[in-house]
């Protein structure tokens, strides 16, 4: 740790320790090992606690070229490990996150400059998406010229035509690429390579490397008899066609057959369309279901009705080649194999057997990537593209692939980290320097005692909801359906973090150490 850095930081002052003390540690906290950036989580929150949000703003900015994107779907690892649940409940770190982002986005944010380019080299991206703006953010940074290259209309990728409004609005995704794009990043937009331009045509512009980063849009088919009937969609494409084309009515009963988040986001999609009713259906059991437990709760507090353990047999249709019904038979256990892939044993006997009435099936039961576009790429058993882990490299000299491309299901975070790693190698790749990763784990520090005998001082103290629509209003529309927190309740709520990335010898009676620790920062 720099002295600047330590000096820089003395008024972030944490709630544990108050204005006594600042030690000088060489630990991070539990939440910035969780996070894939590992952002300096418990200095932004520090800061903001303070009212200090251009700083909080600064301390996001550093690590993570998306903030207000991931302050609203990120799948918030950092909570699942946040020292506070020793008290209580964990810090709102994702929302805190969104705050500082939405007040920078609303009330004028500093001036972005271009970064100067100071190196010769240029990469070429394709595909916009989490993987390829982090990737695009941290090589425009290192000087590099870099060009995104998007199939779509629109940059984003499933940020811009895959999340519903009512989760990620168009204006939060276009704020967040215009940031990149003032930096100096060039995106193409309605430019498929494979389609407009052939990969030997786009090494041909004089680029030194190539990052694939087109995630996976290609929905899994389901092999069952039926699935022409008219009335039966493939989630991703619902979802694309409702975020950038005509929203259409929905109307009668709705089958969603899938358990991820891509079939809640398309459920919760068609109340707001109109459906009368919603009925999600999966393999797995309610326990086991891939989504995250807050996607589901929202989704039944919506309307969503989950019927688990079904496994669809065939969909039948009425005169004109309408969907009808959706034959299923009921699952008795479900399981993963090697490849993470999903199998299932159906019951035996009597009344297993379920007929369901449907006027539209939405199918989201997987997606796979599009790698057709690129001529002898080694390819995994899924049909993503296989890089070496440590460099992010393919079979092919100088094209690398990151993000959903190699690895599905993924998430934004940990699509963006995969880009950040991929352009760190790239860099290297550039530089001659070799991609092995050195860099050494750092030690996360813990908080261990007893939750029955808290320190007195640090009081339990509610933690500030996400203020949100009802249920009921949510429904009526396609605006965000979270509103953010006030600035005082932000503030109110970033003061329950404890900061446990500081020493803590005040929590175990350590108060010698504490003492030498504090005569050495002042030595400084």
């Amino acid at each position: 740790m720099s002295k600047g850095y330590i000096r820089s930081n003395l008024e972030m002052l944490s709630q544990i320790h108050g204005e006594k003390c600042w030690p000088l540690v060489e630990t991070v906290s539990p939440c910035e090992d969780a996070c894939p950036l590992h952002m300096d989580i418990p200095s932004y929150i520090v800061a903001l606690s303070q009212g200090k949000i251009d700083e909080a703003y600064d301390v996001i900015r550093d690590t993570n070229p998306l903030p207000y994107i991931c302050g609203t779907v990120c799948h918030q690892p950092c909570e699942d490990v946040c020292s506070r649940a020793m008290i209580d409940r964990p810090v709102a770190i994702k929302w805190l996150k969104r705050f500082v982002s939405e007040y920078q986005l609303k009330n004028g944010r500093k001036k972005v400059r271009p970064v100067k380019r100071s190196k010769k080299e240029k990469v070429a991206i394709i595909g916009s998406g989490p993987a390829g703006l982090t990737a695009a953010y941290d090589l425009i940074k290192q000087g590099y010229g870099v060009t995104i290259y998007e199939a779509l209309p629109v940059a984003g990728g499933m940020l811009a035509a895959g999340i519903p409004d009512f989760i990620l609005s168009k204006e939060t995704v276009k704020a967040e690429v215009d940031y990149i794009k003032a930096l100096g990043v060039d995106i193409k937009t309605d430019m498929r390579i494979g389609r407009d331009m052939t990969m030997d045509e786009l090494w041909n512009q004089g680029y030194n490397a190539i990052l694939v980063s087109t995630g996976a849009w290609k929905g899994a088919e389901l092999p069952i008899p039926g699935t022409e009937l008219k009335g039966v969609f493939n989630a991703l494409q619902f979802l694309r066609d409702i975020k950038l084309e005509e929203r259409k009515k929905v109307k009668g009963t709705v089958c969603i057959i899938g358990g991820g988040n891509v079939a809640l986001d398309a459920a919760r999609t068609a109340l707001r369309l109109g459906a009368k009713k919603v009925v999600l259906t999966c393999l797995e059991s309610r326990d086991d279901m891939p989504s995250f437990d807050w996607e589901i709760e929202l989704a039944e507090k919506e309307g969503v009705e989950i019927s688990p353990s079904l496994a669809p047999q065939a969909f039948t249709g009425r005169a004109g080649g309408k969907i009808r019904q959706v034959k299923f038979k009921k699952v008795a256990r479900t399981s993963r194999n090697d490849d993470g892939k999903i199998e299932w044993e159906l019951e035996d006997g009597p009344d297993t057997e379920i007929m369901m009435d449907a006027d539209m099936v939405i199918v989201a039961i997987g997606q796979t990537a599009d790698t057709s576009f690129v001529n002898g790429a080694e390819l995994n058993s899924n049909g993503t593209f296989a890089i070496d882990t440590e460099t992010m490299q393919t079979n092919i000299k100088g094209l690398f692939s990151a993000g959903d491309a190699v690895e599905v299901p993924g998430t934004v975070s940990d699509a963006m980290a995969a880009g950040r790693k991929a352009a760190r190698s790239i860099g290297d790749y550039l530089q001659g320097k070799g991609t092995k990763s050195s860099k050494k784990k750092e030690e996360v520090k813990v908080f261990e005692f007893d939750e029955e005998i808290v320190p007195s001082f640090l009081a339990r103290k509610d933690r500030w909801e996400m203020p949100s629509l009802p249920p009921k209003d949510a429904i009526r529309s396609f605006e965000e359906a979270d509103l953010g927190y006030m600035q005082w309740q932000a503030i109110e709520e970033a003061k329950r973090c404890l900061n446990c990335r500081m020493c803590g010898n005040c929590l175990f009676g350590n108060s010698q150490i504490c003492f030498e620790s504090s005569v050495r920062l002042l030595a400084y």
